[in-house]
């Protein structure tokens, strides 16, 4: 298109020099042959001899004079000169050199004599008779047939036509963007999903689905904030509350001792402390920060010499007795007092077993310490807690899966874009060839196939 519109832009062009070269010439020649036509007394005339010729640059030809437009004789002494400046215009730009004249050949020539002029000129033909002679005028010039030229800057193009207007053509990346890398959206969407679709963008879709994996990345951290982080840390602080309210960690040390001190002999002794206080160490760490402070554990004799721990709590609340201490991991502390070994420092306990029904003589069988509906509810509590903080696996998996997925999806994207800058898109029609071949040797063959290009 753009070419169809230069092609017409220079047609004008042509078009309107032509008209004006023909005014300009046609209203020249008149001036000149109004000028020759006066007659010319002798004693205007400048000699000239019967050599000198006509002669115009090769620039600026000139046709030979009609027989018509004679002008009337004068004495054959008289001899005529046309310059260039009587002829031509002074304007330089009209002509190509202010140079070129045009000089009539004397009259003194024999009859029915032509002057010649040289091979790179143009010549202009005088006729001259033994009485008289005549001067040449020049015929007006026609368009067609006219060999003056106009230089290129004697009429701009922009006088002609005015300010040139060409319609802009529009490229690949104009049109239909540029091209992306399938690599950069790769690992782009790897960082953060979603971002590699923006960036090959191109369609709405692109954008979309580029949207949407960030929302679902956005919803997957918020998810495991609130479910991990904020529901989790508020479901501890609720069972811890609810612990501080319930266990006495007094209760729980003076019904050790009662039972521990009841068995008879160190068989029996042996077994309860295998039985009921295996993570006795894991305890009293929990509260020292070492398990023998305080003889709170001690690896050769089960509560031997403990009265200074024992001293420390009183059979009240957990809540007053962190009041006057702080334990080294309550976290470790409230996960011990979930299991059947610490039953009897729940306030509500029932049930509390005896030491001949611990079964320790013979049986290996664990017999529960007592039964307490505060340590179920705060197992329950410990155990959606627990649910909540396993729940951050399902979110970092669901989040590096997006990320994957992200990531291989923007690579295809972007090679999907590159192929519609570059590559037609074919339909499925337009891929299905049919071939057909038919032959009559030894009988009559046709056959058709059809096949599937990629």
């Amino acid at each position: 298109m753009a070419n169809a519109q230069v092609r017409d832009l220079f047609a004008e062009f042509e078009e309107a020099l032509s008209s004006s070269s023909v005014e300009f010439l046609s209203s020249s020649a008149a001036g000149i042959s109004s000028s020759l036509s006066e007659p010319v007394s002798s004693s205007s005339a400048l000699p000239v001899s019967s050599s000198e010729t006509a002669v115009m640059s090769s620039s600026a030809a000139v046709p030979a004079v009609s027989s018509s437009s004679v002008a009337p004789p004068v004495s054959s002494s008289s001899i005529i000169e046309i310059s260039s400046s009587s002829v031509i215009p002074a304007d330089s730009s009209v002509f190509s050199s202010s140079s070129d004249v045009l000089a009539a050949d004397s009259l003194n020539a024999p009859d029915s004599s032509v002057t010649e002029m040289p091979a790179d000129s143009a010549a202009v033909p005088v006729t001259a008779s033994s009485s008289s002679a005549e001067v040449p005028a020049i015929a007006a010039v026609s368009s067609s047939s006219s060999q003056i030229s106009l230089s290129s800057s004697s009429i701009s193009r922009r006088d002609l036509l005015g300010p040139v207007k060409v319609s802009r053509v529009h490229g690949i990346d104009e049109m239909k963007g540029r091209y992306k890398s399938p690599k950069k959206a790769l690992f782009m969407s790897l960082l953060v999903p979603g971002s590699g679709q923006l960036y090959v963008g191109g369609s709405k879709f692109n954008y979309a689905r580029g949207g949407i994996y960030l929302a679902l990345e956005a919803s997957l951290w918020g998810g495991w904030y609130y479910y991990s982080v904020h529901k989790y840390n508020a479901q501890v602080s609720r069972y811890e509350k609810f612990a501080k309210q319930k266990f006495s960690a007094g209760w729980y040390e003076k019904k050790m001792h009662d039972l521990y001190y009841q068995l008879d002999d160190s068989d029996a002794e042996s077994k309860f402390t295998e039985r009921y206080l295996s993570d006795r160490e894991s305890y009293c760490k929990s509260i020292y920060g070492s398990a023998t402070i305080s003889n709170c554990y001690n690896k050769n004799t089960t509560f031997g010499n403990d009265e200074s721990h024992t001293d420390r709590f009183d059979t009240v609340a957990l809540e007053k007795t962190l009041h006057n201490m702080s334990f080294s991991d309550p976290g470790l502390y409230y996960q011990l007092i979930a299991g059947g070994n610490y039953v009897l420092g729940w306030m509500d306990v029932t049930d509390e077993t005896t030491v001949p029904g611990l079964g320790l003589s013979g049986s290996s069988e664990i017999v529960a310490l007592g039964q307490s509906a505060n340590q179920k509810t705060y197992r329950k509590m410990r155990d959606k807690a627990t649910d909540y903080a396993g729940m951050q696996a399902w979110f970092f998996g669901g989040l590096i899966l997006n990320h994957l997925v992200s990531a291989i999806d923007a690579a295809f994207t972007a090679n999907a874009h590159n192929k519609e800058l570059y590559e037609e898109d074919l339909s499925w029609y337009d891929r299905l060839n049919f071939r057909s071949d038919f032959t009559v040797i030894d009988g009559v063959n046709a056959s058709i196939q059809a096949f599937w290009s990629f």
